[in-house]
């Protein structure tokens, strides 16, 4: 059986929202200086938060009532890795054991939570987060590294 090379991932986007992710997507192209897959922008931000911020940090961004203008009814799905599962399944349980939300919070708001975070960040925190995630995005696009 072949192994699975993306996966399409749900955003639940404002006009707000929409706006956030293109600034985080031509930041990040920009930095890079290529075209970029939206899927890269949105691995790259969830990329970020392992290392950058505790449980308690997500917890605070997730009910920071600013977040909720990316919040809507525009529905995107961006494909992107399937080893960005795993990352957020992991990311989930750190806000899980904080204890302080429940039920756990939705994916597409870790999404946004993530680009939130990603938008406040130095292009060299952003840099090093994509040099980490580029291997796996060059074996998904059938690339080998060099």
């Amino acid at each position: 059986m072949a192994k699975q090379r993306s996966r399409a991932y749900k955003l639940q986007l404002s006009r707000e929202g929409i706006q956030l992710f293109l600034r985080c997507h031509i930041r990040l192209c920009h930095a890079v200086g290529d075209f970029l897959p939206y899927g890269t922008t949105l691995f790259v931000a969830v990329a970020l938060l392992p290392d950058r911020c505790s449980g308690d940090d997500m917890v605070a961004r997730l009910t920071d009532l600013g977040l909720a203008r990316y919040a809507g009814r525009n529905i995107r799905y961006v494909g992107t890795s399937p080893a960005l599962f795993s990352l957020m399944a992991t990311l989930t349980e750190r806000v899980a054991r904080t204890g302080a939300l429940h039920p756990s919070p939705q994916t597409w708001k870790m999404f946004l939570m993530a680009l939130d975070h990603m938008e406040d960040l130095d292009d060299r925190a952003m840099m090093t987060a994509f040099q980490g995630v580029c291997p796996e995005l060059n074996r998904r696009d059938g690339r080998q590294d060099k």
